[in-house]
């Protein structure tokens, strides 16, 4: 029998003010708590929503000559476009960076 449930999917607009672990944690709680994506723990969810943030906050430092070639330009799109979280996750690879930049500390 063939599981026809779609994934959940939503798009977290993305902020300078996502540049912060306590909102981080207090929107991932709210994800969390009413089940809006399934299939992550509270802490995915968190590090996921920083790691984009962190990401886009701390492009605004990286030299120009960098941010113009082909794959800081993707990922500079990648995150600018917010956070999407889809049930289940990213990959693991993914999770373990999300992870790391968690652990980081924070320049902005």
């Amino acid at each position: 029998m063939e599981n026809t449930a779609s994934k959940k999917y939503m798009n977290i607009p993305m902020t300078l003010e996502l540049n912060n672990k306590e909102l981080c944690r207090k929107l991932a709680g709210e994800i969390y708590e009413h089940h809006e994506i399934t299939g992550m723990s509270l802490s995915q969810l968190y590090c996921e929503i920083f790691a984009h943030a962190y990401v886009f906050s701390v492009f605004r430092f990286i030299p120009g000559f960098i941010k113009n070639t082909a794959p800081a330009k993707r990922i500079y799109r990648s995150v600018a476009d917010g956070v999407d979280l889809e049930d289940d996750g990213d990959s693991l690879v993914r999770r373990i960076f999300y992870r790391v930049i968690w652990l980081m500390p924070s320049f902005a």
